[in-house]
């Protein structure tokens, strides 16, 4: 089974393209708006979970089409939430595996490259 794809506005964050800029999919799909509040039929613990994941995500991940994403892995945190103790191992791993694709574990979190802002100074510029 093949691994899944990266989308390319991850691969972009994590640097991907700067050694073969030639690489990058110019015709994937942009989302056309934002991530936005979550669905009114969540319950509140899952739109909790939402507005959490949507706080922390790194800049840029979230977009319109990454809702229905999004409402899973709010819907399998709040369950984990509630009852550590029955949350099943598939679902566990179903939302570790959510969560790898947002960005939001360690490892692929430190896979993340971010541009320093402009108003940001390099302290090691000067030398």
């Amino acid at each position: 089974m093949a691994r899944p794809r990266k989308p390319t506005k991850v691969l972009e964050m994590r640097g991907a393209f700067d050694k073969d800029p030639q690489r990058k999919r110019t015709k994937e799909p942009e989302p056309k708006g934002d991530l936005g509040q979550p669905p009114k039929q969540l319950s509140p613990s899952a739109k909790s979970a939402w507005r959490e994941f949507a706080k922390q995500a790194p800049d840029g991940v979230f977009g319109d089409s990454d809702r229905v994403a999004v409402e899973i892995a709010s819907v399998l945190l709040a369950e984990f939430r509630e009852d550590p103790a029955e949350f099943s191992a598939a679902r566990m791993a179903r939302l570790d595996s959510l969560l790898g694709r947002f960005g939001m574990t360690p490892a692929d979190r430190s896979k993340v490259v971010v541009d320093k802002s402009a108003d940001e100074e390099d302290p090691w510029a000067a030398l």
